[in-house]
């Protein structure tokens, strides 16, 4: 019995570790985006909000399902793992905005857009990390 419950803490700890590593990788690659996408706007340079772009969406992707989210959040938040899957949808949502704007050659929407995007970032965070 005693290995059992080892075995499952065990696991229960890996899976939280895991967890943690995909929220770190993610959040890693969105903070790189909005970055790049920021210099690009600065600099009018589309190729760098092109990259930004897709690093924002493919750190949302890997951090996007609830249950995911909610392996994360401590026992107290579990219930804002909805919150932060909503904030998610709206994050790829308004990626796809931003990048229809930039073929467009829209270069204001576009930046409504990025400005979308990083109030939904600042939701979430404020949100769920109590800032």
């Amino acid at each position: 019995m005693k290995i059992v419950k080892l075995l499952a803490v065990g696991l229960l700890s890996v899976s939280l570790a895991n967890a943690q590593d995909v929220m770190q990788k993610s959040m890693s690659m969105m903070e790189e985006g909005m970055t790049q996408i920021q210099q690009g706007f600065l600099n009018n340079n589309v190729k760098l909000i092109e990259n930004g772009a897709k690093l924002v969406n493919d750190g949302n992707a890997l951090f996007s399902k609830k249950e995911l989210i909610a392996q994360y959040l401590p026992a107290e938040k579990k219930h804002l793992a909805n919150h932060a899957s909503n904030v998610s949808k709206r994050i790829a949502l308004d990626v796809n905005v931003l990048s229809l704007n930039l073929e467009e050659k829209a270069y204001i929407k576009a930046s409504n857009a990025y400005s979308d995007i990083l109030n939904a970032c600042s939701s979430c965070h404020a949100i769920v990390r109590n800032w």
